[in-house]
C-alpha cells in the first residue's frame, strides 16, 4: 500500500533533535512511491529477448508476412489491453469465442497461436519493443494504459495505418526475389530425414514418430501431431516453414528439441520434401484400421502364448508347484 508525506508527518519531523531523520525519511517516501511505478515500466531491452525467443519464428515487424501476421505498427490498430491478453493466453481467447480471435485463426490457414507461458509483464515488455521497431526510434517505457504508446494524434486516420502495418508493393517485390521458385535442399535426403531412415545431426527424434504424411504409406506415421502433408504451403511456404523448424515454438515440440534443434541444411531438406507432398490431399486417420490392427496383434499375442503352453505342456512341474505353493 504506497505511503504519502503529509503535513502532519512533516510538522512531527521537523523538531526532532537528529537531522538526518527528515531527509532519510523523505527519501524512503520517494522510494516507496516511485520505485513501483518504475519496475512495473515495460522495458523495450527485455522486450527484445522475449520477442526473439517466442515470436521471431511466425512474425516480423516491417519483414512481411510469415506463419502470422507483420506486427509493425499493430499497436495502433489493436487495443492495448486485447493485445496484452492475446499474448498472454490466446488459447483462452479462442476457447471464449473472441472475434478478433477466431478472425486471425481462419485467416491464417487455421493455425492457432500456440500458448508460450508469456507473463503479462514481458507481454508488455514484447508491446513497447514492437512499438520502437515500428517507429524506428528507441522507446524505454511504455504507458500501460488501454491506448498504444505511439497511437496517432487526433482523429483516426485508418488509412495511414493500415498502410504503416501492411508491407510496401517492393517489400513484396523483394520477398519474390530473396526467395527462390524451389527450395535448396534435397527432397529425397528430406523424405529420408522424415522418415527415421537418416539420422539428424544432433539426434532429433524422426518427424514420422509424431506426424503423418499423406505420401507415406500403411498406418502413415504418429498422429500426436498434425499431418504435415500441406505444411509448406500452410506455414507461408520456404520462409515460414524454414523459421518454424529453426525455433520450433509450439510448446510440445520445445521440450523435444531444447537440445536437439535441427541444423539449416536440414531443414531445406525437409522444406523440399514437403514442397512435393503438397499438392496432395490430407487424408483423415483411419482408426478402424489401427482398431483392427491393434485388436491383431492382442489376439496374436493370445495365440503365442497359447502355443507356448501346448509345446511344453509336459514340462517339469514337481518343484515349482510345492515352491509357489509356500
Amino acid at each position: 500500500m504506497p505511503m504519502y508525506v503529509t503535513n502532519g508527518l512533516l510538522l512531527r519531523l521537523k523538531p526532532t533533535k537528529n537531522k538526518l531523520v527528515f531527509p532519510l525519511v523523505i527519501l524512503i517516501m520517494n522510494w516507496l512511491i516511485y520505485y513501483p511505478l518504475a519496475s512495473f515500466a515495460a522495458s523495450v531491452e527485455q522486450g527484445k529477448l522475449v520477442y526473439q525467443q517466442k515470436c521471431v519464428a511466425c512474425h516480423t515487424i516491417g519483414g512481411g508476412r510469415l506463419v502470422g501476421p507483420d506486427l509493425k505498427g499493430v499497436t495502433d490498430q489493436r487495443d492495448h489491453n486485447w493485445l496484452v491478453r492475446w499474448i498472454v493466453e490466446p488459447d483462452k481467447m479462442l476457447a471464449e469465442g473472441d472475434a478478433l480471435a477466431q478472425q486471425l485463426f481462419a485467416e491464417y490457414n487455421n493455425i492457432p497461436m500456440p500458448n508460450f507461458a508469456v507473463t503479462t509483464a514481458q507481454a508488455e515488455d514484447i508491446l513497447a519493443y514492437i512499438v520502437a521497431e515500428s517507429n524506428g526510434s528507441p522507446k524505454t517505457k511504455n504507458s500501460g494504459s488501454a491506448q498504444p504508446v505511439a497511437a496517432n494524434s487526433g482523429s483516426a486516420q485508418p488509412v495511414a495505418a493500415l498502410g504503416a502495418v501492411l508491407p510496401s508493393t517492393e517489400d513484396f517485390e523483394d520477398e519474390l526475389v530473396a526467395e527462390p521458385s524451389t527450395p535448396s535442399g534435397e527432397s529425397a535426403v528430406g523424405k529420408r530425414l522424415f522418415l527415421g531412415q537418416q539420422k539428424f545431426s544432433n539426434g532429433a527424434p524422426a518427424c514420422i514418430t509424431c506426424h503423418r504424411n499423406t505420401e507415406i504409406g500403411g498406418l502413415g506415421g504418429g498422429t500426436l501431431g498434425p499431418d504435415l502433408t500441406k505444411v509448406h504451403s500452410r506455414y507461408g511456404g520456404n520462409i515460414g516453414l524454414s523459421a518454424v523448424l529453426l525455433s520450433m515454438p509450439f510448446p510440445t515440440m520445445q521440450g523435444v528439441f531444447a537440445k536437439k534443434s535441427l541444423i539449416e541444411p536440414e531443414v531445406a531438406h525437409l522444406s523440399a520434401y514437403f514442397a512435393t507432398t503438397d499438392d496432395r490431399l490430407e487424408q483423415p486417420v483411419n482408426w478402424v484400421f489401427i482398431v483392427i490392427g491393434i485388436g491383431i496383434g492382442v489376439l496374436g499375442f493370445i495365440f503365442v502364448n497359447i502355443l507356448i503352453h501346448l509345446i511344453w505342456k509336459q514340462r517339469f512341474t514337481g518343484v515349482r508347484i510345492p515352491l509357489v505353493g509356500r
